[in-house]
């Protein structure tokens, strides 16, 4: 999700359970379909494009029948134990997600973006990712600086959990990481760079539909004004960074948290 602090959040309705039902259907199967299929074919030899846009797809649809259910949560309106610690469940969910993806494809994991990085490109692209986080969640951190937002334990541990592998972790390294390295020798740079952005702005868009929460309008300003212009300078950071994913997974990290901590809509892609 994301840090729209561009979108003023309606009053929330109450989710249907049928969505959490639905995210969990869609996650087992889908993996259960890439994963007997990687059995019967064996180990691959390299990323592959139609791998990677399969997983890409599977998680997008559980991340947003998920967050259908824990809306209200992520918009700040109801911080219920009960709803949270739901959502805990979710998050770590989503981060198994991408460990079963790489024990059954069988890859490095520098396939995923987790690879070193250069002293001199680590300072450059971790600036880069720093200055995104100034424009997109300067004032949720700088609320969280001036004054003493009321949080507890439950809700410390929710916001961590959502920004770190609930959202940052995935889909770096599904966006950045293996669908980028996918494209490698296939695609030219600009395009290992868009295509990747352009999946993830899909994703976010399905992710947050507009309804009573977002207007359409908002949630225009939200996909072109957020969420595509992220998944750009995150793509763009990962190359810059000889393919590493490092700098855009803190990024994006502190993107999700500090919103998520004050109660904002989450205003990243």
């Amino acid at each position: 999700m994301a840090l729209l602090t561009a979108v003023s959040p309606l009053p929330a309705a109450q989710p249907s359970l049928g969505w959490l039902v639905a995210g969990f259907i869609l996650l087992v199967a889908g993996l259960a379909s890439l994963t007997m299929g990687m059995r019967r074919g064996g180990p691959l030899k390299g990323p592959e494009v139609h791998r990677a846009l399969s997983y890409a797809i599977v998680y997008g649809l559980c991340a947003a029948s998920f967050s259908r259910v824990l809306q209200p949560a992520l918009l700040g309106g109801e911080r219920s134990p009960w709803l949270l610690a739901l959502g805990d469940v979710i998050f770590v969910t989503l981060g198994l997600f991408v460990w079963v993806m790489v024990v059954a494809e069988r890859l490095p994991l520098a396939a995923y973006g987790f690879r070193r990085v250069q002293a001199g490109r680590l300072l450059l692209t971790l600036l880069m990712g720093l200055g995104a986080a100034v424009v997109y969640s300067l004032q949720p951190w700088s609320t969280l600086w001036r004054t003493e937002v009321p949080w507890n334990a439950d809700t410390v541990v929710f916001a961590m959990l959502f920004a770190g592998i609930g959202s940052a972790l995935p889909e770096e390294m599904l966006f950045r990481g293996y669908l980028m390295t996918a494209l490698n020798g296939r695609a030219r740079q600009w395009a290992r760079v868009a295509l990747p952005a352009l999946a993830f702005t899909a994703l976010r868009a399905v992710r947050f539909l507009p309804g009573p929460d977002l207007r359409p309008v908002e949630w225009m300003g939200y996909i072109f004004g957020v969420a595509l212009p992220l998944g750009l300078w995150w793509g763009l950071m990962r190359e810059l960074a000889g393919g590493a994913i490092w700098p855009g997974l803190i990024s994006h990290f502190l993107l999700e948290l500090g919103p998520i901590l004050v109660g904002k809509s989450p205003a990243l892609p």
